[in-house]
């Protein structure tokens, strides 16, 4: 499927990488179908959640389990239910990312992620259990931790 993106412009897009998002995104009842655009630069891989009805919305969203170390993420039942899986295995966890015009003060929300059933294609932005993930983790560690690791 040929999707518009903002970033990227016209891409075509594989019917698996495209899933349903029933009740939106926070702050965004609307659209409900997203692709993820994955592109792999040299050392990085690149992900956007992109709108498939529209340009925009458009998210920059990182797989959790590349960013933490030991990441286990903890769903309510319900969210588990509504997601049609039993086991956390069945899922893929994406946090979205906020990019200021600074890169360096990006953040990304673990405490959030959008969650997307593998086998369904149904994703839910769940609120983990957990408590010790933040809304708001720092992607790049702070200039004086960089000094003091050197």
């Amino acid at each position: 499927m040929l999707i518009d993106t903002a970033v990227l412009g016209p891409v075509e897009v594989a019917e698996e990488d495209i899933f349903t998002l029933p009740d939106g995104l926070y702050g965004f009842d609307n659209p409900n179908q997203y692709a993820l655009i994955t592109r792999h630069e040299e050392e990085v891989t690149l992900r956007w959640l992109q709108s498939v009805e529209s340009s925009v919305p458009c998210f920059v969203v990182f797989d959790p389990y590349e960013i933490i170390d030991n990441y286990a993420p903890v769903l309510e039942s319900d969210d588990m239910r509504r997601l049609g899986c039993k086991d956390v295995g069945e899922l893929r966890f994406f946090s979205i990312a906020v990019v200021p015009d600074n890169i360096q003060d990006m953040t990304i929300n673990l405490k959030s992620p959008v969650v997307v059933n593998k086998a369904t294609r149904v994703a839910r932005q769940v609120i983990l259990a957990n408590r010790d993930y933040p809304i708001k983790f720092a992607f790049f560690a702070p200039e004086d931790e960089e000094a003091g690791e050197q």
